[in-house]
């Protein structure tokens, strides 16, 4: 089986790591901090000194980092994947980061003899280490080919979407509708709570399978608006803020309107502003109850 290589460890990182380890592919890894590999390292992952002997000890490298300067180090730079570049290796970069710089990092990797896709995930830890994430893909189709049957041991859903670029761009768009779907849960649950329904009859209601207001966003993000519960267990704020600020800026590039998207990332930055920009984006429902003078999203009795 091909060598994988994995850059990059966070939660994300490490549970796509562990299930291509698990249907086994044999796995060398490499993260700015050593410590949040020891669970790879236990499960009989090799380390590597940086991200370039990561490379060289690989056929297929993975990286999964915060944004765009950090893909760009991790591949381009001093002791970046494309140090350790070989006849064959391609690298597969899953981070969420703009298309333009997805693009630019690509032209740099060519440059230095590096093939690059952009894959960018959609779906959270539970469903990564399922198998069933989404997978935008875009790049050289070869490289595609090459390295489709790894990605859908990743992946029930796995796209090709054109060059580089793409892949970023589908999920920037993707991305898109999920931060409007949270935006929209939590208004509707501070409504209720306003209107004297218990909130979580509205979870109730609309979990019902086939009927129009089903959504994943509230069925994942509800109950933790109720409970508050903000560890940044799926997307943080900081994370959702950006995509949504990369979609107002490709729908900038190709003058299309996005209303919606505009107010979602406004209540978005209210939360970054108080300092919480780490902690899951379900925690805009804190802003919207302080708009409407409630402290949670306890009933409240209805007036005469």
């Amino acid at each position: 089986m091909e060598r994988i290589g994995f850059v990059g460890l966070g939660v994300m990182g490490q549970v796509m790591a562990k299930r291509l380890m698990s249907v086994g592919y044999p796995m060398t890894v490499w993260n700015r901090t050593r410590e949040k590999a020891a669970p790879l390292l236990e499960a009989g992952a090799k380390w590597a000194d940086s991200a370039r002997d990561v490379a060289t000890a690989s056929d297929v490298v993975f990286s999964m980092v915060t944004d765009a300067t950090a893909s760009e180090a991790v591949i381009c730079g001093p002791g970046g994947v494309a140090e350790g570049a070989h006849s064959g290796l391609v690298h597969i970069d899953s981070s969420s980061i703009e298309p333009d710089a997805s693009k630019r990092i690509a032209e740099l990797a060519k440059s230095k003899g590096l093939t690059m896709l952009d894959a960018p995930v959609s779906g959270g830890p539970k469903v990564a280490a399922e198998g069933r994430l989404g997978i935008m893909v875009g790049g050289p189709q070869e490289a595609f080919q090459q390295c489709e049957s790894i990605l859908k041991q990743l992946g029930s859903l796995v796209l090709y979407t054109g060059g580089n670029g793409q892949g970023t761009t589908l999920k920037l768009i993707a991305n898109l509708i999920m931060g409007v779907a949270i935006q929209a849960v939590g208004e509707a649950l501070v409504l209720a709570a306003k209107a004297g329904i218990d909130p979580q009859r509205v979870i109730d209601i609309t979990s019902i399978p086939g009927t129009g207001p089903q959504t994943g966003a509230m069925t994942t993000r509800g109950p933790r608006m109720i409970q508050h519960h903000f560890s940044p267990v799926h997307f943080s704020t900081n994370n959702m803020y950006k995509d949504l600020s990369g979609a107002l800026k490709l729908a900038e590039q190709y003058g299309v309107c996005l209303p919606t998207v505009s107010a979602s990332r406004e209540i978005l930055r209210a939360v970054k502003s108080q300092g919480n920009g780490h902690i899951d984006s379900s925690a805009i429902v804190t802003v919207l109850e302080t708009m409407a003078n409630i402290s949670s999203l306890t009933p409240k009795a209805k007036t005469a």
